[in-house]
């Protein structure tokens, strides 16, 4: 009899324990179907909005041709479906091309994938958004959000040849260093969203700036060669 109880709790615990694995498994399933559902219902507002580049062709909306050769030694490519920026040497300073050249942009939400192609030191190279910058001159002030090739992001704001923290540097498991990366912003007055491959990373206020120019932002170290390319840019002011 003794025996006979012994087997029978034996037996009961792992039904318990069977039972609760199931129960997990579902939860997990439930939870990853969720993620799935959330990622559609995005991409397919994304697709919605008022303005999307999928860099099929050459257009005047971007820059095309090479960089001044006194900030670097690039050449920027729409080719086979992609935005390629081929920086043979940044000579030390970030590279930045417009999408809205004015100063009244304001409330936005923009995305856009990026993949880091060729890169000879990792940690070296990051690529991203830059947002209202007031005017041309960068020292009057600029947001930037990037992701770099040893998946971190940084978040900055720039101002008279200083760049101040917004976040510190952080890394996000999401990141793929050799694979296609979606970021995003979302800006509304002073508050700013910031999501990288469908993941909320960083969320702050900023009142420093209202309003700017936006555009795509990349920066790497110098003498250091690098290829980026980018694709599926959105736009949608709010």
């Amino acid at each position: 009899g003794a025996i006979g109880a012994a087997f029978w709790g034996l037996n009961y615990r792992n039904q318990v324990v069977s039972a609760n694995e199931t129960a997990t498994a579902s939860i997990l399933a439930t939870q990853q179907a969720e993620v799935t559902a959330t990622a559609v219902a995005r991409a397919v507002s994304q697709d919605q909005y008022e303005y999307i580049e999928r860099f099929d062709r050459i257009s005047g909306d971007w820059f095309v041709g090479s960089y001044p050769k006194k900030y670097s030694d690039a050449q920027m490519t729409i080719k086979d479906g992609v935005y390629i920026w081929d920086i043979r040497d940044s000579k030390g300073f970030t590279q930045a091309t417009d999408f809205y050249k004015g100063d009244k942009l304001k409330d936005f939400d923009i995305y856009m994938d990026i993949k880091f192609i060729k890169d000879d030191i990792k940690g070296a190279t990051c690529a991203g958004f830059f947002f209202r910058r007031p005017d041309a001159d960068w020292n009057n002030g600029a947001y930037t959000f990037t992701i770099c090739d040893d998946s971190r992001f940084e978040i900055y704001y720039f101002e008279e040849n200083r760049w101040q923290n917004i976040t510190f540097v952080e890394y996000e498991n999401s990141i793929q260093p050799s694979g296609w990366n979606r970021i995003e912003v979302s800006a509304r007055d002073s508050r700013f969203t910031f999501t990288i491959n469908n993941s909320k990373v960083f969320e702050t206020a900023d009142d420093r700036l209202k309003s700017g120019s936006l555009g795509i932002f990349v920066d790497t170290d110098a003498g250091i060669p690098v290829e980026i390319w980018f694709d599926n840019f959105g736009f949608q002011s709010r």
